[in-house]
């Protein structure tokens, strides 16, 4: 039987929180909604203002605009980010801006960044992956952070979400924590967080995520230590194992990188056509990590993006995920130490 790439983390328990709401009758924003924000607030640690809302695409929106980005403004992020950051700075009349990223943590390059006349940053953290310990605030640019591929990542005593003066955070169904779809917005600045509240209450009963997603969130918030201690040790498990072959991992390589576990990249030294077959040989499913991303036709620009690049053309993912079986975590094991 193949190893599915992914599998949302859904048990008895989360189906039942569910099947609750429908049976109370109370699926659309109430109480849920509260109970959950709440617990994504306990769980940040450091965000008094949070608004959990139905998509990715407008909670990215909301923090454009608290930060002041509008027509004309120049945006800028790396070329691994999610294509529909496009879309969004589209419709505030926005520009969007290119880089690279750093080959040692697979998120935005910061020294590309010093110098730049931008409006705004917006930094994606691929894959559980978050940015350096660098002086961010010397950039003087406002900082949105993007921690959907990265909640609970840890790394230097930086956390996901340290760097940003405003966080995204989505929860679809692959990632760490899923609500079925939806996603939130949080900051600790007054001023912003006033500005997001006067652009997402009036709209609360529409754009608030609903008490049916609320209900699987608050139940895999509550299991999530445990959820990350699995990930965490699953990814060790191939970490090492990629240490057998001539590959590399994305992203930071450091043993004390206290990873989320939402995924496992090699960028390899042949071509990924041969990699997923051999996989598919041995029954593990896997899949090109960066296919939907800002790159577009410049793929060819190495002279602008060496180090992102690689990843787009030879970056391919592995199942990991919590449900994986010890004879399927054995199984991906040997795949990746035998990587052609």
């Amino acid at each position: 039987m193949i190893i599915q790439l992914e599998k949302p983390t859904l048990r008895r328990k989360d189906m039942d929180a569910v099947l609750q709401t429908m049976a109370d009758e109370k699926i659309g924003p109430g109480a849920l909604t509260s109970t959950f924000v709440s617990l994504l607030t306990q769980t940040m640690g450091k965000y008094p203002y949070v608004h959990a809302l139905r998509d990715r695409f407008h909670a990215l929106r909301f923090a454009l605009m608290a930060i002041g980005v509008g027509e004309g403004s120049v945006v800028g992020t790396d070329v691994l980010s999610p294509r529909f950051y496009r879309d969004v700075l589209a419709s505030l009349g926005a520009h969007i801006q290119l880089y690279d990223i750093d080959v040692g943590t697979g998120t935005v390059s910061f020294d590309a960044l010093v110098g730049q006349e931008l409006t705004a940053l917006i930094i994606c953290d691929h894959y559980g992956n978050i940015p350096p310990d660098r002086g961010w605030d010397s950039l003087g640019i406002p900082i949105i952070e993007d921690i959907t591929e990265s909640f609970g990542s840890s790394y230097g005593g930086m956390k996901a979400g340290d760097v940003g003066d405003i966080v995204v955070c989505a929860f679809e169904e692959s990632c760490v924590v899923s609500t079925a779809g939806g996603a939130a917005v949080m900051t600790n600045d007054d001023g912003i967080g006033s500005l997001l509240a006067s652009y997402i209450d009036p709209l609360h009963s529409v754009i608030a995520l609903p008490s049916m997603n609320a209900a699987l969130g608050v139940v895999q918030l509550q299991q999530l230590e445990k959820n990350l201690q699995k990930r965490r040790a699953i990814f060790d498990k191939y970490r090492y194992a990629l240490m057998k072959s001539r590959h590399s991992m994305f992203g930071i390589r450091d043993l004390d990188f206290d990873t989320n576990g939402h995924g496992f990249v090699v960028v390899l030294d042949s071509k990924p056509s041969q990699a997923i077959q051999f996989a598919l040989r041995y029954e593990v499913d896997t899949a090109l990590a960066f296919d939907d991303t800002l790159i577009g036709d410049a793929i060819d620009r190495f002279d602008l993006f060496p180090n992102a690049i690689p990843c787009v053309t030879r970056g391919v993912r592995f199942p990991l995920y919590p449900f994986l079986g010890i004879q399927q975590i054995l199984q991906i094991e040997k795949v990746i130490s035998h990587l052609p």
